[in-house]
């Protein structure tokens, strides 16, 4: 698999458009090619680009994609991928009011395409008042310059934290580096366990090369981290995150973790962070004082599905 970014690569943009033959429709925009080059099939299906497959067409086209050309894929792992897109896409698209707020986002996204920024942050705080769900904001590629403009990435942070509604999140894109991880957890009183419904949650952490921006780890990347997403609780105070695992700090010996903070009502802000049971940095004396200083360290396994994934606790204290 190859990303071509039309903006980024010599002549990205004319191997995009050979390979496009100038259709329209958005991005991201797939072809499957042949040993030879040659297109055997596109992500143009009957209603257009598919794209970031979630509505039900969509991901109708995208297994049409992979069934017209898979050769080792079997069909358990088909199935597994079917499942978990049609799962992610109807929850995505529950999360926002049909048609609200969609041609805003799509305005957005092409302000950032012409590197309008400070345009295209006030779009999208004009979708979230319309009622798309701001989920994909730190998932979708189109719009990653914008989520790499340091000043703007702090915009986005406030309209996610107000407009947040899905206890699910997603702090990558299809084209980050690293291992893919999945925490699943709930927020609960410190005192009594008592679950806590409608928490925000803030999760950020490192990329895979240690630093929470390009240049910038430990020392003072962690107010501006470029690998974030925000949650709402359910009614249960569950939530479930997918992201990738934390790379260490360049010459460092501190643990990998991932970082949290927690707003609920009438009690103070939280902040913490969960360390990995698997991290050779992890000492003694740090897992001793662990759960004193209220830093879960989570145990990652791998399940049928070739996922590592783990379970997260967050603690909060009610004073």
């Amino acid at each position: 698999m190859t990303m071509i970014d039309t903006d980024r690569m010599t002549e990205g943009a004319e191997v995009a458009a050979e390979l496009r033959k100038k259709r329209g429709g958005g991005i991201p925009w797939m072809v499957i090619l042949d040993g030879a080059g040659r297109a055997k099939i596109t992500s143009d299906g009957p209603k257009g680009n598919c794209g970031c497959p979630a509505e039900p067409h969509e991901i109708d086209h995208f297994m049409s994609m992979l069934d017209a050309t898979r050769r080792h894929m079997s069909d358990a792992d088909r199935k597994i991928i079917e499942r978990e897109l049609r799962t992610y896409g109807k929850k995505l698209i529950s999360s926002f009011k049909p048609g609200g707020g969609m041609k805003a986002y799509r305005d957005a996204a092409g302000k950032v395409r012409v590197g309008q920024f400070e345009a295209a942050v006030a779009l999208m705080g004009q979708a979230l008042e319309e009622g798309y769900g701001p989920e994909k904001i730190p998932t979708d590629p189109a719009l990653r310059p914008l989520r790499e403009d340091a000043e703007r990435r702090l915009e986005l942070f406030a309209l996610a934290k107000k407009h947040v509604r899905t206890h699910r999140a997603t702090l990558v894109d299809n084209h980050e580096e690293g291992r893919r991880i999945r925490l699943e957890g709930r927020v609960v009183d410190q005192k009594t366990g008592a679950p806590l419904s409608g928490a925000v949650m803030q999760l950020f952490h490192t990329d895979a090369s240690g630093e929470y921006r390009p240049g910038m780890d430990a020392g003072g990347g962690a107010g501006n981290p470029r690998l974030w997403a925000f949650l709402r609780t359910d009614d249960a105070g569950r939530f479930t995150v997918d992201t990738i695992m934390p790379e260490r700090y360049p010459n460092s010996s501190v643990p990998r973790h991932v970082h949290y903070k927690v707003w609920i009502k009438e009690r103070p802000e939280m902040a913490s962070e969960c360390f990995f049971d698997s991290d050779p940095n992890l000492d003694e004396r740090t897992r001793a004082s662990a759960p004193k200083n209220n830093f879960p360290i989570v145990k990652l396994e791998r399940t049928d599905e070739l996922r590592m994934i783990g379970t997260l606790t967050v603690r909060v204290p009610n004073d």
